[in-house]
């Protein structure tokens, strides 16, 4: 025997998920946002601090601080990559 055929409302089930998926996405996106904001920011100012690391020459001190804002450098980047394209 066959089973009796099934009734699927895929639209139904689409707004009950949608409707926490948005909330979620629309709180994560104004809890990111100043995270981006910061990032970009710390982007776009943190070059300004390798000339006196430079100018004072290869300390091994210098060095690893040097190393460090180019590593803190490059997440920012990444993470602020997207800020204010809308």
């Amino acid at each position: 025997m066959s089973s009796p055929p099934t009734i699927q409302n895929d639209h139904a089930s689409d707004f009950e998920l949608s409707v926490p998926r948005n909330a979620v996405e629309s709180t994560a996106r104004k809890l990111f946002a100043p995270v981006q904001f910061l990032s970009f920011w710390t982007a776009v100012a943190l070059p300004f601090a390798y000339p006196p690391l430079l100018y004072h020459g290869y300390v091994s001190a210098t060095t690893v601080t040097f190393a460090l804002l180019l590593a803190l450098n490059m997440v920012a980047i990444v993470v602020g990559h997207g800020y204010n394209l809308d």
